[in-house]
């Protein structure tokens, strides 16, 4: 009886063990666990950008960005669980709609993540001397 009380501890331990290995392999290949990740958006056309964003969890509410002014949504992102936040954006004689963040498609460095908002469509800037990465509505 004493064994098999032993072996089901042991059994605990190492899947206890590969749990954190895996938890901590994750923290080196997305950074590490529960990153306090920022999504800065910056209005880059000549006239006010109305903002509503929102993730499967949660909505950011609405925003009036003036030209130039930028807003950020900020998380906490959890290792091996995917997050999108998805944008509309409407302007005086158009919309857009993007997902602004990607968890499997951005690495934002130190974890900021930074949008210029366009007619054409979101430009990723980065601050490393890159141009930046636009895409289209």
């Amino acid at each position: 009886m004493n064994s098999i009380f032993m072996n089901k501890s042991v059994l605990l331990l190492m899947l206890l063990t590969i749990f954190v290995t895996l938890q901590m392999m994750a923290g080196m290949v997305y950074g590490k666990p529960f990153d306090n990740t920022k999504v800065m958006i910056t209005n880059n056309m000549t006239f006010p950008l109305l903002v509503h964003c929102r993730d499967k969890f949660r909505e950011d509410g609405l925003h009036n960005l003036l030209a130039g002014v930028s807003h950020h949504i900020k998380f906490y992102k959890v290792p091996l669980i995917r997050f999108i936040w998805s944008c509309r954006f409407e302007w005086r004689d158009g919309s857009g709609h993007y997902n602004i963040y990607d968890s499997n498609r951005d690495r934002c460095k130190d974890y900021n993540c930074f949008w210029l908002i366009n007619k054409s469509g979101p430009c990723q800037n980065f601050h490393d001397n890159k141009t930046p990465v636009c895409y289209s509505w």
